[in-house]
């Protein structure tokens, strides 16, 4: 199969091809050096100015609502699970509720002085990272730099982004590390196995970040077996993202007893059943029949708006009220808490529910996808990702205080500081990325993948496919929030990008150099060298010099024609 060549020139511009060391072999160094040596050429002041101005300039600017975000509410935002991510740095225990992969990213934050700050402070630099690796991606594809800034706005100017990466949770590194394995395998036609194997090491990272990583890793590996990178690649990434994974399930079964990353998946997805469940369609055992959500005494369903209405479906009780209510039938019964015995009840009633009542099941979570598009624009809450005056904790109970004071050296709870709060909060009416443009741009997406269907979707198939798992599955395992979403954002927009890509990446500057002698000078400099080369034919294009090839001549099909 025909492989992009990024380690020389094109055969058919006369100059000679310099074959990186250890090539053959799929070994890394001479591939980093190259990429290394491109990167510090592209940084440089002078050929950011000349090259990439309009990015720059854009990524400048978005320093300063995350300079005013960092100003504004202190220590940080935080909500239930910010404490628990806290309480396992501290103790350095895994979390039952949620998977401690981020926990482990704050430990060593709490060497410095401020380490709520210095957190939130390198999550905004994360942010506008995900940005750069999409403008990046896009114009290494050839898309011109006005195409491939307008995809990287939403995630530099978003408020919700912004929010996002204030407050102490997961999110913005699940992305983060998620958009680095994307750009590894999406700068060659087939990834070699280094990177594969580096991609597999960072799947592992994003399982344990957050819960729904695994169906991610999944997709992953269905585009390393399209892309064909042979067994042994496959292999190799394979076990790099399972002996870390395997690893900490062991360790959590020494903890907990239990063979999981957490224990709390099947009271998850029991919750997701309360949307829909009919115990008298269901009929569950009797040990089964308190989780039915009738039984439920404090969960009141709206009597006044008919149920197909919008006022109902915005006011009727989600799946979390019924998890987290306080007579939930875990806190009372005989095991109390979030254990293995109440996680495999409620996986057993989960199961049931599902299978007795498929439609209803796939109804509430399409349901649940919908809402988060288009019912998150106007309110302004912690629950669609904004700023507010408020803290989503109103009191901080004492187990919370003490928890944070362990991590921070001090309990205070969230709060504005004015007159920073009150620019942002002006700055926020405006500025957002509207949910139903997101919509549009995923399913603009999909169309550009179908359109390529005969090619495996394309190069934009991994991002989209990446961004429709990262939609559906909170959905389909708890409750579709516009939170859990989010990731999906850079990834759609990129999908989107790489539909209008026009031509393949450019041979990198300095191939010509690396192929000169020592110490010849190149005759211009490489600010000035063409994105494309000069006389590059494209496939089934011989003596036509000049001519942009398409996305499919420039990369070679990975899948049968």
């Amino acid at each position: 199969m025909p492989e992009l060549k990024l380690s020389g020139a094109p055969e058919s511009s006369g100059q000679p091809a310099v074959r990186e060391a250890g090539s053959a072999a799929g070994q890394p160094p001479g591939a980093l050096r190259a990429a290394a040596a491109r990167t510090a050429a592209q940084v440089r002041p002078r050929s950011l100015w000349h090259r990439h101005r309009l990015f720059t300039i854009v990524a400048l600017i978005s320093l300063l609502p995350r300079i005013l975000a960092a100003l504004s509410f202190r220590p940080a935002l935080l909500t239930a699970d910010s404490f628990l991510y806290m309480q396992g740095a501290v103790r350095y225990n895994l979390g039952t509720i949620r998977p401690s992969g981020y926990s482990f990213f704050l430990a060593p934050f709490r060497l410095l002085p401020h380490p709520l700050l210095a957190a939130t402070t390198v999550q905004h630099l994360m942010g506008i990272g995900i940005a750069v690796i999409v403008y990046a991606l896009l114009r290494y594809w050839g898309l011109p730099g006005w195409g491939a800034t307008l995809a990287a706005a939403p995630v530099l100017f978003d408020t919700r982004e912004i929010a996002l990466e204030s407050y102490i949770l997961p999110d913005t590194l699940f992305c983060l590390v998620l958009m680095i394995v994307v750009a590894l395998l999406l700068t060659r036609q087939t990834p070699r196995q280094w990177q594969c194997v580096t991609a597999g090491l960072l799947m592992a990272s994003v399982t344990l970040l957050r819960g729904n990583g695994l169906p991610l890793a999944v997709v992953v590996a269905a585009f390393l077996l399209i892309r064909k990178v042979g067994w042994r690649a496959f292999t190799a990434a394979a076990a790099a993202f399972a002996i870390p994974v395997l690893g900490y399930v062991l360790v959590f079964h020494s903890q907990s007893g239990q063979y999981s990353l957490t224990s709390s998946d099947g009271l998850f997805l029991w919750s997701r059943t309360t949307s829909f469940a009919n115990c008298a369609v269901i009929r569950p055992p009797p040990d089964l029949a308190p989780l039915c959500p009738d039984r439920q005494a404090q969960i009141k369903t709206p009597a006044t708006a008919p149920a197909w209405s919008v006022s109902y479906l915005l006011t009727e009780p989600t799946p979390a009220d019924y998890l987290w209510a306080p007579d939930a039938w875990w806190r009372h019964d005989a095991h109390p808490g979030i254990n293995a015995y109440n996680n495999r009840l409620a996986l057993r009633f989960a199961l049931d529910a599902i299978k007795a009542q498929p439609l209803g099941y796939l109804k509430a979570s399409a349901r649940d996808v919908l809402l988060a598009f288009l019912a998150t624009d106007r309110p302004q809450s912690q629950e669609t990702m904004t700023f507010t005056a408020a803290p989503h904790i109103t009191v901080l109970p004492s187990y919370y205080a003490r928890d944070m004071r362990a991590f921070d050296g001090a309990a205070g709870n969230t709060h504005p500081v004015y007159p920073y709060a009150y620019f942002l909060f002006l700055y926020q009416q405006p500025v957002y990325f509207p949910g139903l443009v997101f919509l549009l741009v995923v399913a603009a997406g999909l169309v550009g993948v179908l359109r390529r269907w005969r090619n495996w979707g394309g190069m934009q198939a991994l991002p989209w496919a990446l961004a429709a798992v990262s939609v559906m599955s909170p959905a389909l395992a708890t409750q579709g929030l516009y939170r859990y979403m989010m990731v999906a954002i850079p990834l759609a927009c990129l999908a989107l990008g790489l539909c209008f890509a026009r031509q393949g990446p450019p041979a990198p500057a300095g191939v010509a150099a690396q192929a000169r002698p020592a110490g010849e000078e190149t005759a211009r400099d490489d600010r000035d060298a063409p994105a494309v080369p000069p006389h590059k034919e494209g496939p089934g294009q011989p003596g036509r010099p000049g001519r942009p090839a398409a996305p499919d001549e420039a990369v070679p099909p990975a899948g049968p024609a």
